[in-house]
C-alpha cells in the first residue's frame, strides 16, 4: 500500500497541517497582542519616550559590546554613557510583563539627579527602581569589612532620593503635562540598585556581607557583571 492509500498516514498528515495552522494563528495573535499593548503603553504621555522594547533588541552582539565596554571602563561616566545608549540592559532583571521604561539622569527638583529611574508595569501598577552607578573599578568594602567611601556615598544618594520623594510625592507622581515629573505610582519606599565594581574583586565573604546589608537597606548592591549575567540569561530564554 502506498503512503497516499494509507488512511492512517493521511490522518497524520492532516493533523500535522492543522497543527501548523494553529501554531501560525497563535504566533500571529502574540504579535498582534504585543502591538496592541505597545500602542497602549506609547499612549502614556509622561513615559512614552522612555519605553524600552526589552525583547527584540537584546542580542549576543550587544552583550559582547557591553563586556568590552566594562573591561575598558575606568569611571562611572563610561558606564553611564553605554547604558544610556543601550537601556535594554537595565531592564533585563525586571519581571513585569506590561511594559518597562528607563529614564536617564532624572532630576528630582533642584536638589538631586538620579543616574537612572527604571519602571516596570504589572497588575499592581508601576513599580520603580532608583539606580545609582559607581565606577566598575571601585570597591564595595574596605579591608576592615566596612562599606567603602564610594559605596557609602551611593547609599546616601538613594536615601536622599527617598526622603525627597516622601516630601514631594504629589509633584513626583503628577503627569508631566500637568507640571509634574511623571513618575506614576512612585513613593518614598522606592527600591534601589547600586551598580559598583566587578565580580572579580569580590570574595565569597564580601558577597555574603553585601547580601545581608542589601536586605536591611532595601537597596540591592551588585557588581556590573550582574547586568551582564541578566542579559545573557535573557538571550537564552528567548532562544
Amino acid at each position: 500500500m502506498s503512503e497516499e492509500d494509507d488512511p492512517d498516514h493521511a490522518d497524520e498528515a492532516c493533523d500535522d497541517e492543522m497543527t501548523a495552522e494553529e501554531l501560525a494563528a497563535a504566533n500571529a495573535e502574540i504579535v498582534n497582542d504585543r502591538r496592541r499593548r505597545r500602542a497602549v503603553l506609547e499612549g502614556l504621555p509622561s513615559l512614552k519616550e522612555f519605553l524600552v522594547d526589552w525583547d527584540t533588541v537584546i542580542s549576543a552582539d550587544l552583550v559582547a559590546r557591553f563586556r568590552q565596554a566594562l573591561d575598558g571602563a575606568k569611571v562611572e561616566r563610561d558606564l553611564q554613557i553605554f547604558l544610556e545608549d543601550n537601556p535594554t540592559l537595565l531592564v533585563q532583571p525586571l519581571g513585569g510583563g506590561h511594559g518597562r521604561w528607563v529614564l536617564p539622569q532624572k532630576r528630582l527638583g533642584g536638589e538631586h539627579i538620579t543616574d537612572f529611574m527604571i519602571a516596570e508595569k504589572s497588575s499592581l501598577g508601576f513599580e520603580w527602581t532608583a539606580v545609582e552607578l559607581e565606577s566598575p573599578t571601585a570597591s564595595i568594602f574596605t579591608k576592615a569589612g566596612e562599606f567603602s567611601a564610594t559605596a557609602s556615598h551611593a547609599i546616601r544618594q538613594i536615601e536622599d532620593w527617598r526622603i525627597w520623594l516622601g516630601r514631594n510625592r504629589d509633584y513626583a507622581t503628577r503627569p508631566r503635562d500637568q507640571s509634574g515629573l511623571g513618575l506614576i505610582d512612585i513613593d518614598a519606599n522606592v527600591p534601589g540598585w547600586i551598580i559598583i565594581g566587578r565580580r572579580s574583586s569580590m570574595s565569597a565573604m564580601t558577597a555574603d556581607r553585601r547580601r545581608e546589608r542589601s536586605q536591611k537597606l532595601g537597596i540591592r548592591i551588585h557588581s556590573s557583571d550582574w547586568l551582564l549575567d541578566r542579559a545573557e540569561a535573557r538571550i537564552q530564554e528567548l532562544r
